[in-house]
């Protein structure tokens, strides 16, 4: 660590080299400037390097502004590591506040940050800055010479906003307290002085105009001031009020800025109407004024949209139409020359985008149950503005489909409608026609007719308008609009004619079908919807790139409840080829990524039909796969690649080859890309293995990346557990084969503490490994791992939860049953490591058997427990023998509860929870999402369920047979009797042999 600056001339010196050419003096510079910012002392020189004007060079000073806005960032909170001491701070803060008369921008923005941050932080604690900064700005108004008095007030009004907008953001009951207290210091004093700053700046606006001679980047306006003195206000009126229509300075300065706002508009036409006060170019004065005039509409919006009550009680709703409306109505005039997204434009985009949309705010919800009185005829005029002067497409929009239609395409597709003139016109017509429909819905129907035979390019583009109205909003022209006989008798000619001209009208039918199919449409509009959509998609004298790139996209839009299969599937080749072929021609992602949905939306929905383009498809994903890096393509090609497997079902084996390489790199964690692809890897490596037949080389070979993502332990273990277990059900003795001594080493890194819901998808794995595969193939990896230890040590230990050791338990009874003298051997191996009798552990084992029966709630677990304890019986241990009292009482407890059919099977087990069923898909999926679709895993689990020792060993047969096989083992019956089975209490012996010979039930 360095030592401490020991004066100010250090930290300038530091500052020049940070700015150096030479990167090796740049970077010691920066690692010891960024020791001393953890060292006491370090600010207080920032705040001497920046307040030294005269001597030190503007750059270093603009530096340590940016190094003390970090630092205040970082360190100024009480309760962060190497926080500024309470001293320091205290010197520090009244010199932020004393930099008023900054005339460097740099310098003043990073110290406005600064006073923010602290404000935030300090104010109503340590810090009283609001009187202090009313005082500079008092001072700057009055100051003798204009040039610094306006530089004075200037910055004390960007302090002053910069700290309420950092306070403002506080909306704890604190800082709401805080807001009201600034409110109402600030809010008056503020007020005045914005009527005040805003009349000179008009004043001086109309007598120099908005380019004065002389100006420069260090100079400030009267503009400027005015406009940060209104988003002060603005702030304050939102949160520093609980309702400001019940103050009056809020309600008094909301009410009056409606006539200010349209007196602003007036000046802002004005100058830019008359040549000579039109500037050649934007200016700072121009675009103080035009951000004045947009944070007007901020307020409101923000307002309405904060409290639509308090607005109401506001009382200029209608007022406010009328301003915004006008401004619509001009723009409208001429937008190809009015408006542009520019501030010389005389309707600037956002001005224009702001109108519209306080326009449907203030007409009410979507539903029109809230907002204005409206007068007559003023939303059809509105609508009829919209659709005629807005919606058609401008000479621009002509020229970029022509030079690029596939980018032009990709921007109509983007949600654009905050911030662009024609998406926004659509959405705020949508709201008028969802809103007004009875009212719009005629007038609409008749455009439609007006414009039925267009003669000139003027005529094709409000008739393209129209269509986009119409398209917008199905579900609320339905009722006006005969869609039927439109589809048949106007809309398919069209799609089917051949004039250049028309490429216009025929693209905007290609988005409109989409957006109808959705609507409860006939069977024979569906049906020529769809023939439409692959003409349109076609290559053909009707079509260009647009044209079918929208009809592409519309086809996705088919993906509907009612989708008509046997109607598509005769157009399936065509609609297959065309898409493929357009996606063999674009060259943007996002246009390859809308194409590759739309081939999934068919998939999805002609299901088997599309095996015979199977093999096609599959190496197309798979070239589009290797031809991308950017990973929500990759993404989208993995989800359809899932939905072409679960279309093809038992037939998917065949996308092996291409799919296998795919998922390898989408689940490889050394991939960076592996964050956004693993979980769409991993259901298409479920998906595909759900369905295969046979356990294909391709498949085999992910087993190795299985079992490192099961050792890394991550979120997405249950889904990796399921896969696994998928592939035991194909082939347990070869998977395990290849895998079993990784496998059972990774379950041990994480099996220990898991709680129940992780325990077990664990254990249901481990099961079904225990049932598909013969001890030869698991056990000397289960017992090196130190898996079964485990689940010993958790077994025998007194404060594991009756739940979790009763899932021990009927693992350990899997192990019994497949191989009771594997179970004896894995005991003594742990007994040995453990240094311990192997005695001990077996009884210990067998004491939570017969403790935990109560526990285990269902009924093929409790057979479960009983089988595996006759299994057990058969031996001459004592430690075993010696437990018959309980294990007859246990086994008569089983008997008791169901009627079991000959086979072995009961209705009881059929519904259990027992390890190793699977009527309960929960038991093993856990939270991984269940597919409950038939497929040939489905198949596979209920052969291993209907082989299920539970539901095959008769349990009287087995306990009698077990019981026979230990007599043998001991001496015979008589000795058997003698040593062992004497002990037991006679009545419960009675009670077990009534139940085991079929005289005694329930």
């Amino acid at each position: 660590m360095a030592a401490p600056p020991s004066s100010p001339n250090d930290v300038l010196e530091a500052l020049a080299h940070a700015l150096s050419p030479d990167p090796s003096s740049r970077k010691h510079a920066a690692d010891l400037l960024a020791q001393w910012a953890l060292l006491p002392g370090y600010y207080s020189h920032l705040v001497n390097a920046i307040h030294a004007r005269e001597h030190v060079p503007a750059q270093i000073r603009q530096q340590a502004a940016i190094q003390l806005k970090n630092g205040v960032d970082r360190y100024w909170r009480r309760g962060a590591l190497h926080a500024i001491s309470p001293a320091e701070k205290d010197q520090i803060r009244p010199r932020l506040v004393a930099l008023v008369d900054e005339s460097d921008r740099v310098v003043a923005k990073n110290f406005a940050l600064t006073v923010g941050k602290v404000a935030r932080l300090d104010y109503g604690t340590e810090w009283d800055f609001p009187h202090t900064l009313l005082g500079s700005v008092q001072a700057g108004f009055s100051h003798p010479s204009p040039s610094t008095g306006l530089l004075i007030l200037n910055r004390s009004l960007l302090f002053l906003h910069a700290a309420i907008k950092q306070l403002s953001s506080n909306r704890m009951p604190k800082g709401r307290a805080l807001m009201l207290r600034l409110a109402d210091i600030l809010f008056a004093p503020l007020r005045q002085l914005h009527a005040q700053v805003l009349q000179q700046a008009v004043q001086r606006i109309q007598a120099e105009g908005l380019a004065p001679v002389g100006e420069s980047a260090g100079q400030v306006d009267e503009m400027e001031c005015a406009l940060l003195a209104f988003k002060s206000l603005r702030y304050l009126l939102l949160y520093g009020y609980s309702d400001p229509s019940a103050r009056d300075e809020p309600r008094d300065f909301f009410r009056s800025s409606v006539a200010t706002l349209s007196s602003l508009l007036s000046l802002r036409q004005q100058l830019l109407a008359s040549p000579s006060s039109r500037p050649a170019h934007s200016t700072p004065r121009l675009e103080y004024l035009t951000k004045h005039v947009l944070l007007f509409g901020k307020m409101y919006r923000a307002l309405n949209s904060h409290n639509a009550g308090h607005f109401a009680a506001m009382d200029v709703a209608l007022q406010l139409e009328e301003v915004y409306f006008r401004v619509v109505e001009d723009a409208a005039a001429d937008v190809a020359t009015l408006v542009d997204d520019n501030p010389l434009a005389p309707y600037p985009t956002r001005l224009v985008v702001q109108a519209l949309l306080l326009l449907k705010s203030l007409l009410g919800d979507w539903d029109g149950s809230t907002g204005l009185a409206v007068p007559p005829g003023f939303v059809q005029q509105l609508a009829h503005l919209l659709i005629t002067r807005m919606l058609p497409l401008r000479q621009d929009d002509l020229d970029k489909w022509t030079e690029d239609p596939e980018e032009w395409m990709n921007e109509e597709e983007a949600e654009r409608w905050e911030f662009e003139l024609r998406p926004c016109a659509e959405y705020v017509l949508r709201a008028l026609l969802a809103a007004f429909k009875d009212e719009l819905g005629p007038s609409v129907a008749g455009l439609l007719q007006r414009v039925s035979a267009p003669q000139d390019m003027a005529g094709l583009l409000l008739k393209e308008a129209v269509y986009t109205a119409v398209g917008r909003s199905p579900s609320d022209l339905e009722a006006s609009i005969n869609f039927k006989d439109w589809l048949e008798n106007v809309l398919a000619p069209e799609c089917a004619g051949e004039d250049s001209a028309y490429r216009l009208i025929r693209r905007r039918i290609a988005w409109l079908l989409g957006n109808w199919i959705g609507e409860d449409l006939a069977a024979s509009s569906r049906s020529l919807i769809y023939q439409l959509l692959v003409h349109l998609v076609s290559r053909n004298a009707s079509t260009d790139a647009a044209i079918r790139l929208t009809a592409a996209r519309s086809l996705a839009r088919c993906d509907t409840w009612d989708f008509d299969q046997d109607a598509f599937v005769p157009l399936l080749p065509r609609a297959i080829d065309e898409i493929v072929q357009l996606l063999g021609e674009v060259e943007l992602s996002d246009s390859r990524m809308r194409l590759n949905e739309t081939l999934g939306v068919v998939i999805d929905r002609v299901g088997q039909h599309i095996s015979p383009y199977a093999p096609q498809l599959a190496e197309i994903l798979a070239t589009l796969w290797a031809s991308t890096h950017e990973n929500h393509f990759q993404t989208s090609i993995l989800v359809t690649f899932t939905k072409l497997a679960e279309a093809l079902g038992e037939q998917s084996q065949g996308l092996h080859p291409q799919a296998c390489p795919i998922i390898q790199l989408s689940v490889d964690p050394l991939q960076p890309s592996h964050v956004y692809l693993q979980e769409d890897g991993l259901e298409l490596w479920q998906v595909l293995l759900r369905r295969s037949s046979v356990l294909s080389p391709e498949m085999l070979q992910l087993v190795p990346a299985l079992v490192s993502l099961l050792a890394n332990g991550t979120d997405a273990l249950p889904r990796c557990l399921a896969i696994f277990e998928s592939y035991l059900l194909l082939d347990a003795p070869r998977v395990l084969e290849i895998c079993a001594t990784d496998f059972f080493s990774a379950i041990r890194t994480f099996i220990e503490g898991l709680a129940l819901e992780s325990l077990k998808v664990v254990l249901h794995a481990l099961n079904t490994a225990f049932q598909t595969a013969p001890p030869q193939c698991w056990a000397a990896a289960l017992d090196a791992s130190g898996c079964f230890d485990v689940a010993v040590k958790v077994v025998s230990a007194k404060d594991t939860s009756a739940l979790i050791t009763t899932k021990y338990l009927c693992a350990l009874a899997r192990v019994i049953l497949a191989s009771p003298e594997t179970f004896h051997h894995l005991v003594a191996a742990s007994a040995a490591r453990a240094g311990v009798a192997a005695d001990t552990i077996l009884d210990a084992v067998l004491s939570q058997f017969v403790d935990r029966l109560d526990n285990m709630s269902q009924g093929g677990q409790r057979k479960l427990a009983a089988l595996a304890l006759a299994y057990l019986i058969p031996t001459t241990n004592p430690v075993v023998l010696g437990r018959l009292t309980d294990l007859v009482s246990l086994w008569s407890s089983v008997l008791a509860l169901t009627e079991e059919s000959e086979g072995g099977d009961a209705e009881l087990y059929a519904n259990g929870e027992e390890d190793g069923g699977y009527a309960m898909p929960d038991d093993y999926q856990s939270d991984v999402e269940v597919d409950y679709t038939e497929t040939l895993e489905t198949t596979r689990r209920a052969a291993l369920s209907a082989r299920d020792p539970i539901r095959t060993h008769p349990l009287k047969t087995t306990i009698g047979a077990k019981l026979s096989e230990a007599q043998a083992l001991n001496g015979g019956a008589e000795a058997f009797q003698a040593n062992w089975l004497g002990r037991v209490d006679p009545l419960l012996v009675e009670e077990l042999v009534q139940r085991l010979e079929g005289k005694l039930s329930g």
